[in-house]
């Protein structure tokens, strides 16, 4: 009788512990899904900060070279004025 309590416990006890293991390896798994969610949305918004950013300098340098190209063709445009007659 005594023999079959202990087994009995014995197996309760291991039973708890692959238990308690399964559910630390779900949460470990779950967490680290979370981990990976978490970076890839920031990876995503690092991104988007980057590609608006190279947008506004694009934007920037467009403008400028159209403001110098037009500053060439007045230049261009203009008739010499006389300096040493």
């Amino acid at each position: 009788m005594n023999t079959r309590v202990r087994k009995a416990a014995k197996k309760a006890g291991r039973v708890a512990s692959a238990a308690g293991k399964k559910a630390s390896a779900l949460t470990n798994s779950a967490t680290k899904a979370v981990t990976a969610m978490v970076k890839k949305q920031q990876r995503k918004r690092k991104m988007a900060k980057v590609v608006k950013t190279a947008k506004r300098v694009g934007a920037v340098v467009a403008t400028a070279a159209a403001v110098t190209g037009a500053a060439f063709a007045v230049a261009k445009a203009r008739k010499p004025t006389k300096r040493f007659r």
